[in-house]
């Protein structure tokens, strides 16, 4: 691992280096180019200057001078050119040669209808010859052109690509240095992150790396801690909902077979029959009620159920699901409200919205003392539909409201008025919350009671 990271990193490095380096040389000799150019066009214009001030003093009768050639080498010798040749282009098209050479102005295109500067390679006696044209006014006369021309590249290439490779080598042994001390550091941080997975894939989850620096490995290394934590706590909230289901199955299964017992052996009378048949009913339907709930939890989790939505009146259906508790309310001393807003036809399943607040009603009882109150509120609001069931219970601590929709949390960390149910409700309330794309809210205030809210979409 260490050696692919290392060679990863060189080869990054090297080719890092050599865009760069063609990227860099290409801009260069463009900006060479462009300046030795705009030099060559300065220099042709002030020569056509020079020759232009030659032809007015010839007109004017004046003294003898030198001759255009002799002009036309010095500008050479001074500029360092190869090549300094001039033409005059007379009105009609006529071309006069001024100089005595004629090398490389022959070979610049359609001289005789020049109106600007030309510039362009060429090749003279098998050297590569860079050109410029540059046409001058000659009032009276024409226009006069002024051809350079030289055979020095613009840019060194030689030289250049010489400097080049000495810089890249030594660039790719920097980098080999510092790649392989990156790469040492980094495959023990990857190798400890591999023994860390090895370790947790084998069970045992308090694996953990230790994360240093903040980099792409230690962002690696602080998601496989989390991905760890939430390993082990679902493992403890399995062991939990293990044990307490155990226990919940345990209690009726006990109940059952002691009764089931004592008849066998002929212990119950005649007159305690009623009784003991009354127990058994009820623990078979408290046994029956958390089979069911584990099963129905079972398939919620693994999604292996429907929702059959269908245009429903809500307030009406809940109506109907409230007055279904009115017998176990009653009977428990605890007035149910209800406050239901008529908010129109929803498209909903029935079956699961009358689940989900079954669930919170009968949680709401559980823990709702005597004299106490239960209410029922339906509301439309801007972000979507509010279901609420508020009680006049004990009340959840504020570091347990995240906790509430967990397995079993509610009914381990608080005594319920009344023990009937599986205490699996509120965990099927926050499962069938998120299979209907709800959300589910908690507001509670301790010695004063709980609201739990489901949130539906405004669709």
């Amino acid at each position: 691992m260490r050696r692919r990271f290392f060679w990863g990193m060189v080869g990054v490095a090297v080719l890092t280096l050599l865009l760069g380096g063609f990227a860099a040389a290409f801009l260069i000799n463009r900006s060479v180019e462009e300046s030795v150019r705009s030099e060559f066009s300065r220099q042709a214009e002030a020569t056509g200057r020079l020759i232009n001030t030659e032809l007015d003093r010839r007109r004017g009768a004046g003294p003898p001078g030198r001759t255009l050639g002799d002009l036309l080498r010095i500008v050479a010798a001074i500029g360092g050119h190869d090549y300094v040749e001039a033409a005059l282009v007379g009105p009609r098209g006529t071309i006069t040669l001024l100089g005595d050479t004629s090398i490389i102005i022959d070979l610049v295109p359609d001289i005789a209808s020049i109106e600007r500067p030309a510039h362009f390679d060429t090749s003279v006696d098998g050297a590569k010859v860079a050109v410029v044209a540059q046409p001058f006014p000659a009032p009276g006369r024409g226009t006069v052109v002024v051809v350079l021309g030289t055979t020095i590249d613009l840019v060194p290439w030689r030289g250049v690509l010489v400097r080049f490779a000495v810089a890249l080598l030594l660039a790719v042994l920097l980098a080999a240095l510092l790649a392989r001390m990156f790469a040492r550091r980094a495959g023990e941080r990857l190798e400890l992150l591999r023994d860390a997975t090895t370790e947790l894939a084998g069970g045992d989850l308090s694996a953990r790396v230790v994360v240093e620096g903040d980099d792409e490995v230690a962002e690696v290394g602080v998601a496989f801690n989390e991905m760890a934590h939430q390993l082990q706590e679902a493992r403890r909230r399995e062991r939990e909902f293990l044990v307490s289901v155990s226990h919940d199955l345990r209690t009726p299964l006990t109940t059952i077979a002691g009764y089931s017992e004592a008849i066998e052996e002929g212990k119950v009378g005649e007159g305690e029959m009623p009784r003991i048949a009354a127990v058994l009913g009820a623990e078979s339907a408290r046994l029956g009620r958390l089979v069911e709930d584990l099963m129905l939890l079972a398939r919620i989790e693994a999604r292996e159920f429907s929702l059959r939505p269908e245009d429903v009146d809500l307030a009406a259906h809940l109506a109907g699901v409230l007055e279904s508790f009115r017998g176990r309310a009653d009977s428990a001393g605890v007035s149910l409200e209800s406050d239901l807003v008529d908010v129109g036809s929803v498209v909903i399943d029935p079956d699961r919205i009358a689940q989900l607040v079954g669930n919170l009603l009968e949680n709401a009882l559980r823990y709702t003392p005597e004299a106490g109150t239960v209410r029922l509120t339906v509301r439309r609001e801007e972000r979507g539909l509010v279901i609420a069931i508020a009680d006049t219970g004990p009340g959840i601590e504020d570091a347990d409201v995240p906790h509430i929709f967990e397995r079993l949390y509610v009914t381990n960390r608080y005594r319920p008025v009344r023990p009937e149910g599986s205490g699996l409700g509120l965990s099927i309330v926050g499962e069938l919350a998120a299979a209907m794309g709800a959300a589910t809210e908690v507001q509670t205030q301790a010695g004063k009671g709980t609201t739990i809210s489901v949130v539906l979409p405004a669709r």
